[in-house]
């Protein structure tokens, strides 16, 4: 995690500052985890104790606990309120995604698995794409980790790849990894084609 510290420390955001964190107790942590279908995986708990979170506004989220859990509350009374990444990408379109909410993409049940199988920790959102995509961090059971791009003309794409996801798992990847690649991209302006 020094590294990411680092990093942090050095990085710029063109559109903004990344705003202060605080690292996360082990009570509020704990008060996470009864909201992930799946254990913490261990370097994500380091993560959250060492860093907190990385937050720039709606356009970079790596949520910290506390922050966490606030965006948890405020969905409380929706029909879709996990941490899972379909319940995820609705909340990053503002309650607004009808293709998943009605389940015209995926069913009941394919919904509620693959909820289940992939917990989201957080999302950025790529300028030079004119707010259409999103970039959402997600873990498995393996402790492995993701950033799965989805842009909202083509979440059938999204579909196939987390319904092919829910039977494999995800790549062996470290949440270091992930972050390193997303702080590459932020530095460049967050460009999916630099």
């Amino acid at each position: 995690m020094e590294e990411i510290k680092n990093r942090l420390a050095a990085c710029e955001l063109e559109y903004d500052e990344i705003q202060e964190s605080v690292p996360a107790s082990n009570e509020t942590i704990k008060s996470l985890a009864d909201y992930f279908s799946q254990p913490i995986p261990e370097e994500l708990i380091t993560f959250y104790k060492a860093i907190g979170g990385i937050e720039s506004n709606e356009i970079f989220r790596i949520f910290s606990p506390e922050n966490f859990l606030n965006q948890i509350q405020e969905r409380e009374n929706l029909e879709h309120k996990s941490t899972g990444i379909i319940d995820m990408i609705i909340a990053f379109w503002g309650n607004d995604r009808p293709e998943f909410q009605e389940f015209e993409l995926l069913s009941e049940e394919e919904t509620e698995k693959i909820n289940k199988a992939f917990p989201c920790i957080g999302w950025i959102m790529a300028e030079e794409d004119n707010y259409e995509s999103g970039e959402y961090i997600i873990f498995d059971k393996n402790g492995n980790f993701m950033n799965l791009y989805s842009h909202q003309d083509n979440l059938e794409k999204t579909k196939n790849q987390l319904l092919k996801l829910s039977g494999t798992g995800l790549p062996e990847r470290s949440l270091e990894n992930v972050l390193e690649e997303l702080f590459e991209r932020a530095e460049g302006n967050l460009s999916r084609w630099d």
